[in-house]
């Protein structure tokens, strides 16, 4: 089969392969920042910085064009072990100034865990950013109980009403999410002063939803907030946050599909998630992709995994308001990853967590990944060489590259969507080069999308192959 007519294969291959493949978008990855201590958020700051907290209280601006890792607040209050320590953290919408008659707000505001093993509590607190440095710090919410696991918890600050959203765990006490006057298991709104709007859903309350289990995710997008919730077992969830509305949590697991859930979610007028897995994958942070750089993963929240170990594009529909696919990168590859965000020109950054006592950590670890398409094409390269023929196509143990014309010392290298050289093959002059589907060092390549260039003195050219488990 000619080059030119492997989209042909491709769709016809869809009927039987994973999406996990055929969807895929061809992207690399490469490390920014390493040698971390678990990250727990990063977020693409006005300076064009990313901006990370890491568990153990450290939080540091990193130089996304040479990794260089900046302190600018160590917090010796924080208590770190379990599930617990330094987590979220949100910059003021109006970071700098926009134009010189307008004030700047430098503010940063984290939330973290603090008291003792026994009685840990959690605050919310604003710190002002000056010669480089976090300081002036002031408490605008505290003592909500803490524990070992299940605290959250995510920040978002919305540009409009200048409030401050941010996700809070049942603090492992399941029945506190459906008590109203308990903080835990719920999704918080307050000003940014520390008090209560006035709109919010109950009166006096900072409860703006309520029902959850720990929700470690939230992002705004089509004018809608989005949450990725941890479930038990079974039952990951991504959900869109209404205001006063319950999302079921303890009595419903994921979608309203037992008798008892059906006749809870009926009389509470629960929300259902969007999405869901099971068994779990323990979803952590979320961001929204709507940029050209990588144009699949356009109007697509982008999800990552402890558990999970992955990065999970997941398309929306017009509205926003539903799942059209989902497909999966990384599986296993960087390990656990806590985090993600987006840069200004769409470039993706993940963080791992494999120190975070649940993973095995690399000598590398921790790590900020940075994410860009694969770029593999030269500037004069072709993207067909009709004088090329490889079969069969899918294949699962060998192909064939019948040369024709390019069998004159013709150089094939192949590499994988992460743009690493996996084998190299020579022709010497052979009319035929066979791949076994094995690297440079003898053993088997992963199923998945490969990418083939062929180079003599006629020119180069690339294309793709897909071995598959048929």
């Amino acid at each position: 089969m000619k080059i030119k007519y492997f989209w042909i294969c491709l769709l016809s291959l869809s009927c039987i392969y994973t999406a996990d493949i055929h969807a895929q978008a061809d992207i690399k990855a490469k490390d920014l920042a390493t040698g971390l201590d678990t990250p727990w958020e990063i977020l693409w700051g006005p300076d064009g910085n990313i901006w990370m907290t890491e568990r153990y209280g450290r939080v540091s601006r990193v130089n996304p064009a040479t990794g260089d890792v900046i302190e600018i607040l160590s917090i010796p209050e924080v208590l770190e072990d379990g599930e617990r320590g330094l987590m979220g953290m949100v910059l003021h919408p109006q970071f700098y100034s926009p134009v010189p008659e307008m004030p700047a707000y430098p503010y940063v505001y984290l939330i973290y865990n603090y008291g003792t093993k026994d009685n840990t509590m959690i605050k919310v607190v604003r710190y002002t950013y000056t010669n480089d440095k976090l300081g002036s710090p002031f408490e605008l919410i505290k003592d909500i109980p803490g524990a070992w696991n299940h605290d959250g918890s995510r920040l978002w600050i919305d540009p409009d009403d200048w409030t401050l959203y941010f996700t809070m765990g049942d603090a492992a006490v399941g029945d506190r999410a459906q008590n109203l006057s308990s903080l835990n298991g719920k999704i918080l709104r307050m000003n940014l002063d520390g008090t209560i709007p006035s709109d919010n859903p109950f009166p006096d309350s900072y409860i703006w939803s309520w029902g959850h289990r720990n929700p470690q995710g939230l992002v705004v997008a089509n004018g809608k907030i989005y949450s990725s919730e941890h479930g038990p077992d079974t039952d990951d969830e991504l959900n869109i946050i209404y205001k006063g509305r319950n999302y079921g949590w303890p009595i419903v697991r994921g979608y309203c599909d037992t008798q008892n859930e059906q006749a809870f979610c009926e009389a509470n007028n629960v929300v259902e998630p969007i999405a869901a897995w099971t068994p779990t994958i323990a979803v952590a942070g979320i961001d929204y992709y709507n940029y050209d750089l990588i144009s699949e993963w356009k109007n697509s929240i982008l999800l990552v995994a402890l558990k999970g170990s992955k990065l999970v594009q997941i398309k929306l529909d017009e509205t926003g308001n539903h799942v059209v696919s989902q497909t999966n990168y990384f599986s296993g590859k960087f390990g656990r990853l806590r985090d993600v965000c987006i840069s200004p020109d769409g470039k993706v950054y993940i963080a791992t967590s494999n120190k975070d006592g649940r993973g095995s950590p690399a000598a590398v670890d921790d790590r900020i990944i940075e994410i860009t398409p694969a770029a593999l094409k030269k500037n004069d390269e072709k993207d067909e060489l009709d004088e090329i023929e490889f079969y069969p196509n899918p294949f699962s143990d060998k192909i064939n590259f019948n040369l024709n014309d390019y069998t004159n010392n013709c150089t094939v290298n192949i590499f994988d969507i992460f743009g690493n050289n996996v084998r190299e093959l020579i022709a010497n002059n052979a009319r035929t080069i066979i791949w076994d589907g094995k690297d440079n060092n003898g053993y088997v390549v992963s199923n998945g999308i490969y990418f083939i260039r062929f180079n003599n003195k006629n020119g180069s050219g690339i294309s793709k192959v897909i071995k598959t488990g048929f």
